[in-house]
């Protein structure tokens, strides 16, 4: 409750500085003008923030009360949006309107160290300062509304498979070409009862023909209706060992007030059973060995271990046992913060695979550049990392989850392919 009120109050605040800063722009450009670009502009910088203002207020009180069922998601993801698409295009015009003011004033400073107030203007070929300033502040302001809304209608479905091979000198031999399906952070509840739109992900997997399928934590929101009818997807995977699953940190029900501590072990269990209902094989601090031809490797399962504020359930030394004679060895651990903080240099594991951050579901990945919000939160943010001899492996997650939108980071089914030889990823 304390890091919602917290966060409420930063909401406020930021759109009361905004919407001030908006006041201000208005004031000095367009209030003494009848154009309708004026008029837009003091409509949507001015007139929407009090009623904003009062939705973000009814919100806030009515999730104390509604929060303990699926809906809410779905009503908050809703809220959020609405907030970007008003917000956002507000930002980029404000960051846009005082770079463009900046460079103005440093442009005349350079041409004259005593210059007046009106020479502050900057004047362009047969375009006014004012009307070159709203032609193009209104492209700025469009983009990213423009993505949110692409975002939200294609990008949180257009699910992609990365393929990634890794060697290793240890892999078993039994192994050479060992293919796995990594998946992780569908939020069930954040897709409702739209089946169809994880109905596509079953082909594109069994496409691939795996060996095993893997899931990396957060099946649902928090609520274990979030699962009902969902089996008949599931089920629907195949691959040829097994498919395997752990809990990640919106599995334990911790992100909602329970009236009694039953009911929300209830809720846990629950989502528990669905994991099996789904066809996985729920790791909890355990571990398991997969063979071939009398060759195995050991698959160890660990409860959610991050950096605070995520829950530190993980028992990392206790699900390790019974792995110590394998000779290659593969962790599940849905938040990437655990691999620096207890695997590397610590464990003898080859490779770990974890989800978590949805890649911040925004940024750019093109070319080789990536970029996202999420390299400021996370070390370990998305795709491959090596420490020395050990991989660890991001997935973006399949679902969403705050905003209904992905823009830049799809969501995304992972290809590994094992190998033996020198250590390397191609």
């Amino acid at each position: 409750m304390k890091i919602t009120i917290i966060a409420f109050l930063f909401i406020v605040a930021f759109v009361g500085i905004v919407d001030l800063l908006g006041f201000w722009v208005w004031r000095r450009e367009y209030a003494n003008k009848q154009s309708k670009i004026a008029k837009w502009f003091a409509i949507i910088f001015l007139g929407l923030a009090p009623a904003l203002e009062i939705l973000l207020y009814l919100f806030f009180t009515t999730q104390i009360r509604t929060a303990s069922s699926p809906e809410f998601y779905v009503w908050f993801m809703r809220a959020n949006i609405v907030f970007a698409l008003i917000y956002a295009p507000k930002v980029f015009f404000l960051l846009y309107y005082f770079i463009f003011l900046l460079i103005g004033r440093l442009a005349v400073t350079f041409k004259n160290k005593k210059y007046s107030k009106e020479q502050t203007t900057i004047r362009y070929p047969k375009v006014s300062r004012k009307k070159f300033l709203s032609q193009v502040g209104i492209i700025v302001a469009t983009a990213p509304f423009i993505s949110l809304i692409f975002g939200m209608l294609k990008g949180r479905f257009n699910f992609f498979t990365k393929h990634q091979k890794l060697t290793y000198p240890n892999l078993p031999s039994a192994f050479e070409g060992f293919k796995i399906i990594h998946i992780s952070d569908i939020h069930l509840g954040s897709f409702a009862s739209n089946f169809h739109k994880l109905e596509g992900i079953v082909d594109i997997i069994n496409s691939e023909h795996a060996d095993v399928i893997f899931f990396t934590g957060d099946l649902v929101n928090n609520f274990y209706e979030e699962t009902l009818g969902w089996d008949k997807v599931f089920k629907s995977l195949k691959s040829k060992y097994g498919k395997f699953s752990i809990l990640g940190n919106h599995d334990y029900g911790d992100y909602t007030g329970w009236k009694t501590p039953q009911l929300k072990y209830d809720n846990f269990r629950g989502i528990v059973d669905a994991h099996k209902k789904f066809g996985f094989r729920l790791l909890r601090d355990q571990s398991v060995a997969i063979g071939i031809d009398g060759q195995e490797i050991a698959l160890t399962g660990v409860e959610n271990w991050g950096q605070p504020p995520f829950p530190q359930y993980g028992d990392l030394k206790k699900a390790m046992v019974g792995t110590e004679n394998h000779p290659f060895k593969i962790l599940l651990s849905h938040d990437p913060d655990h691999w620096d903080a207890e695997v590397t240099d610590k464990t003898s594991y080859d490779l770990t695979l974890a989800g978590h951050t949805h890649g911040m579901q925004m940024g750019i990945d093109w070319k080789g550049f990536k970029w996202s919000p999420a390299k400021y939160k996370f070390k370990r943010w998305d795709g491959l990392y090596q420490h020395k001899n050990q991989y660890l492996y991001v997935n973006r997650g399949l679902g969403f989850l705050g905003m209904p939108a992905r823009i830049g980071m799809p969501p995304e089914i992972t290809v590994l392919q094992l190998a033996k030889g020198t250590l390397g990823a191609s």
